[in-house]
């Protein structure tokens, strides 16, 4: 959870800072903070609803494939 939320924070800042030399655009440290706030929290939210369906999925796989599969067809 704090890896997406730093993540997410390093990505948006290293974005605005582009978006500022490459297009010239005026610094509004007010907007951009709500935006990242709010982008932050929606990427946490996403992740503790997702993260236990992946770990789910893992282990369903990793139970096919530690499975022994006997063919009694193949003598």
């Amino acid at each position: 959870m704090l890896l997406t939320l730093g993540i997410t924070l390093i990505c948006e800042i290293v974005s605005y800072l582009i978006q500022i030399i490459l297009f010239k655009l005026s610094i509004e440290i007010f907007i951009f903070t709500k935006i990242v706030v709010i982008e932050a929290l929606y990427n946490v939210i996403i992740v503790i609803i997702i993260y236990p369906l992946i770990e789910k999925f893992g282990e369903v796989l990793t139970k096919i494939f530690k499975e022994k599969n006997i063919f009694t067809k193949y003598y």
